[in-house]
Parts: C-alpha cells; sequence; structure tokens
C-alpha cells in the first residue's frame, strides 16, 4: 500500500511539472501574439500620422485606419499578455489611435457637419480608459529627458473629456438613444470620482445641476422613470429649468398610469409652497372633487386637502374657491355662502365669486318658497313668504356686484337679479332686467 501511494505521488508531481510548461508555452506564444499585435498597431498608427501631418490622409483613412489599429491594440490588451513594464506604452498607442478620429469628429461637430456619433461616443470611452491607464502604468520621470511634462499634458487632456461627455449625452439624446445619453450625463457628473487622477483639473463648463437637468429630461424622452427619480433632486437645482423640472415629473406619474401617486406627490409639494403651485393646486382640487363623487357624500377629501392649503396660506383663491364650490355642491349654502364671501375679500373684483354668493341666497330662497304650498297654517305660510322675500333681498346686492364686475354681460346676472327685484315688489328694475334679456 505504502509503495502505491509514492507511485501515485509521482505520477502527479509529472502531471504538474507538464502542465506548468503548457502554461509557460500558452503564456510565450500569447505574450508573442500581443506583441506582434502592438507593432502592427504601431505601424499603423506610424503611417496614418506621416499622412496627416503630410495632410494627405482622407477622412475616411484617418477612420479606417485608427479603427484597424485600435482593433489591434485592444486585442493585445485584452489578451492580458503585455509585460507590465510595457502596459504604459500600449495604453499610450491606444490613446493616441482615438485622439485622431476623436479631433475629426469634433471638427464636424463644431461646423455643424454630420458625422457617426454612435462611434463619436465609444471612440471617447477607449480615449478616457486609455488615457487614465496610461497616467496609472508610466512611472513618472523627471530632469532635462523626464517624461513629467508630458505626462502633465495628458493629464490635461484627460481632464478636458469631461466636456466631451456632456457633448456625448447631447449627440445620443438627439439620436433617441436615451440610455446611452444618461450613462454619458451622469459620466460626466460624476468625472472626478471616475478619474481621480485628474480631479483637481476638471473644470465643466456647464454645472452639475444642469447637467443633471440634460439627464433627466433624456430620461423622461426615454420612459426611463426609475432614472428620472433618481435624478429628479439634483435636476431642481437648475433654477432656470425647475419649472419644466417639476412639470415634467407631474406629467410622468400619469404616463406611468399611476394617479395615486400623481396626487400624492402633487400634494406635498403644493402644501410646501401654495403660493408657487397655484395650478397644480386646481388640478387637485378638480381630482378630489371627483375622487369625492365617485366615493359617495361622506368622503370629503377636497375639504381636508384645501384645509391643508388655507392653513399654511390662506391667501390662496382657488383653495376658499374648491371649498365653497364642495359646500355648494352639497347645499350647505351657508358655508358656500361664507367661503365665496372669503374669495371676494381676497379679489374684489372676482365675478363668480360674487355670483356664486348670491345664488347661495337664491337658492336658499328657492327651497324655501318650496315649502309654502305644503304649509295649511295661513299666518304661517305668510311668514315663511315674507321669509322668502327676505332671502331673495339679501341675493340683490351680490349679484349687483357681480354686474359691477361685468357690466357688459347682462346674461351673468340679469334673470337672476329679475327674479329677485320682481318677488320683492321692485317692478321698475325687474322691468331693467327685462329689457337687458
Amino acid at each position: 500500500m505504502k509503495k502505491l501511494f509514492i507511485m501515485m505521488s509521482l505520477f502527479l508531481s509529472v502531471s504538474t511539472i507538464t502542465m506548468g510548461q503548457e502554461d509557460k508555452a500558452a503564456l510565450k506564444a500569447l505574450q508573442k501574439q500581443a506583441k506582434t499585435q502592438m507593432a502592427e498597431a504601431q505601424k499603423v498608427y506610424d503611417a496614418i500620422t506621416a499622412k496627416i501631418n503630410e495632410k494627405t490622409a482622407t477622412e475616411e483613412e484617418i477612420m479606417t485606419e485608427c479603427k484597424k489599429g485600435q482593433s489591434l491594440i485592444r486585442k493585445a490588451i485584452n489578451s492580458g499578455a503585455i509585460a507590465d513594464n510595457k502596459l504604459g506604452e500600449a495604453y499610450k498607442l491606444s490613446a493616441d489611435l482615438a485622439l485622431q478620429p476623436h479631433n475629426t469628429m469634433l471638427g464636424h461637430a463644431a461646423s455643424n457637419e454630420p458625422f457617426d456619433t454612435a462611434f463619436f461616443y465609444t471612440n471617447l470611452k477607449i480615449l478616457t480608459s486609455a488615457l487614465q491607464k496610461e497616467l496609472q502604468n508610466t512611472k513618472v520621470t523627471k530632469g532635462e529627458t523626464g517624461n513629467e511634462n508630458y505626462l502633465k499634458s495628458k493629464k490635461a487632456s484627460l481632464a478636458q473629456c469631461g466636456d466631451y461627455y456632456i457633448y456625448a449625452g447631447q449627440f445620443n439624446s438627439s439620436n433617441s438613444q436615451f440610455d446611452k445619453a444618461i450613462e454619458a450625463y451622469e459620466t460626466a457628473l460624476n468625472y472626478t470620482k471616475t478619474y481621480p487622477e485628474v480631479a483637481d483639473m476638471v473644470k465643466l463648463r456647464i454645472p452639475g445641476e444642469q447637467i443633471a437637468y440634460y439627464a433627466y429630461h433624456a430620461a423622461h424622452d426615454g420612459k426611463l422613470y426609475d432614472k428620472m427619480d433618481e435624478l429628479y433632486e439634483q435636476a431642481m437645482k437648475f433654477e432656470e429649468g425647475a419649472v419644466g423640472t417639476k412639470q415634467v415629473k407631474v406629467i410622468s406619474f400619469l404616463e406611468r398610469g399611476d394617479s395615486t401617486t400623481w396626487a400624492n406627490f402633487l400634494r406635498e409639494m403644493t402644501v410646501e409652497d401654495p403660493k408657487a403651485n397655484e395650478e397644480y393646486i386646481q388640478k387637485l382640487i378638480a381630482y378630489y372633487l371627483k375622487k369625492d363623487k365617485d366615493a359617495g357624500s361622506e368622503s370629503n377629501q377636497l375639504l381636508k386637502y384645501v384645509d391643508e392649503i388655507i392653513a399654511v396660506d390662506p391667501s390662496i383663491l382657488i383653495a376658499h374657491y374648491g371649498k365653497a364650490y364642495k359646500y355648494f355642491e352639497a347645499e350647505d349654502y351657508d358655508k358656500a355662502f361664507d367661503a365665496y364671501i372669503k374669495c371676494t375679500e381676497i379679489k374684489p373684483d372676482y365675478y363668480d365669486a360674487w355670483y356664486q354668493s348670491g345664488l347661495c341666497k337664491f337658492r336658499q330662497a328657492l327651497a324655501l318658497n318650496a315649502t309654502i304650498s305644503g304649509i295649511k297654517n295661513q299666518a304661517e305660510a305668510k311668514q315663511v313668504l315674507e321669509k322668502t322675500k327676505s332671502i331673495f333681498s339679501e341675493a340683490i346686492p351680490y349679484f349687483e356686484k357681480a354686474r359691477e364686475c361685468t357690466p357688459d354681460e347682462p346674461q351673468k346676472w340679469a334673470f337672476e337679479l329679475r327674479q329677485c327685484y320682481t318677488v320683492t315688489g321692485q317692478a321698475a328694475k325687474a322691468a331693467e332686467m327685462d329689457k337687458l334679456l
């Protein structure tokens, strides 16, 4: 048994040695292939650079040859077979091969000429990655023959590329490539974190909140709602676009078919700052009116909401009007009247509030008048009649105020005034209203 164990151990040792030799051979082959690819890529770069310097290279040649060289050097880098002391050189070549097409496309962009925007973005990512890796894998040497100044120029190039990611975001948005647009914008937003080597040198042409604003709207255009929600707070910091950003956020909930979240979002926003959001208060009033109607007479979601608004800012006219409307719809005319009068205090020339105030009295008088025929006691009936006339009389000043607000539109108040003047025995004034009708 002992002899067999020794033989197995020897067999395993020989196998291990054999596999190690195969690995070494495979690695050597990979290293040779990577070296060849790198040399071929360098030849491609040298050849096209010579033609560029001679000004004989066409744009098509620049693009084609640099793509060819880039393919070779990327294969070499991705193989993992390049020696550590050669990695800086490899990434330098990759960056150089990306820079020529990059500059060519920038020239087209500056002249508003067409170019391959998808390739611009792909090439830009290769460029910035290569510049970063070159810096990470190149040892700094000082003195007259050192590379210190050269590497500083490389850092400056990498720092400048932050702006180009903003361009890429705009190009991708224009082509409806919204996911790539957001990716590009977010790279610009996080540029100093992604490329800490140049964090102290990056000066983007627009502030971060404006980049977030662009990314936010790209997310909306692409219906990428989760990304919208993620970018919202930062995009809102861009004050020039804050109104539009907020509008898009509101619209997006309806696009998602989520009216509940829409209402909750608007409620929180309007209660926090009623004065800045009166348009949305009006939308929510309409929403809660319908919710109350669907839920039945016991539902008072609207009243709870407008009371929240009024508690924060009592000057919000539409909140008082919504409250008045809700009471009027429920035929609670006393409360409706008080709320409409509050509207006239806020806006003295508010025709509708004056008219509705008069209508509250008018409806009360009509309701009381309808009971008279059922009263058998004449004295009591007469008393109710006089009360009815009195309420019609109370309505007149409010209808007259409505008339003052819209003197050239008698169809808005003349009918009710004629009725009130007729019932209260003011025949001449009733006739005047008749003529206006």
